[in-house]
């Protein structure tokens, strides 16, 4: 038989062995839950949060030059919930051909006014006089994020002296702290007209 401080001495040896076994148990699901959250944050790094949602609108003539003063870029969210957009979280690089090149032509969002019920040429008088670009949000909740709910119109305004002519490339990257840069890469088209039309292509 066995005696009373044998079995004591058995079962304190079965509970640490469970509580070892319970502690193994346990590192093993928290490491499995950091190499999930890894993978997730290197997919969504990988990746760009922001895309071009519909079309990309030129203003034309309006300083009687050919090419364009101004551009609408409508954005939108993708596989996040908001992005954030704030001047010191986000930077738009611009160049235009060979002759212009901006790090950072970023103003931040206007909250102030609402782009679904406002003209654009009052969006880009807002903007100013040099060369530069602010956001608008339509739906907006009023933060300094465009939310996966909400639209966004990107508006850029170019200085008589920065303005794309005819024929002519302009590159644009939206830089934000997520995902990588959303590029976008167009050619002004030739025969622009005075006022605003939709961007072919």
């Amino acid at each position: 038989m066995i005696s009373v401080e044998a079995a004591l001495v058995l079962i304190s040896f079965v509970i640490v062995a469970v509580a070892l076994a319970l502690l193994v148990v346990n590192v093993g699901l928290f490491a499995t839950q950091a190499g999930k959250q890894t993978i997730q944050q290197g997919i969504s790094g990988s990746s760009t949060p922001l895309f071009v949602d519909g079309n990309i609108l030129i203003r034309g003539g309006n300083s009687g030059m050919p090419g364009i003063d101004a551009m609408m870029i409508p954005l939108g969210t993708t596989g996040v919930r908001y992005v954030p957009m704030s001047q010191n979280l986000t930077q738009i690089s611009l160049q235009v051909g060979n002759r212009t090149a901006y790090v950072d032509v970023y103003r931040g969002i206007n909250n102030t006014l609402n782009p679904l019920d406002t003209q654009f040429d009052t969006l880009v008088s807002t903007v100013g006089n040099n060369t530069g670009a602010t956001l608008f949000v339509g739906n907006s909740n009023g933060d300094n994020a465009l939310d996966s709910n909400e639209k966004g119109y990107l508006i850029l305004h170019f200085a008589t002296a920065d303005q794309p002519s005819e024929s002519e490339p302009v590159q644009i990257a939206i830089k934000t702290d997520i995902g990588i840069p959303l590029s976008i890469n167009l050619v002004i088209p030739t025969q622009t007209t005075r006022g605003w039309q939709t961007l072919n292509g």
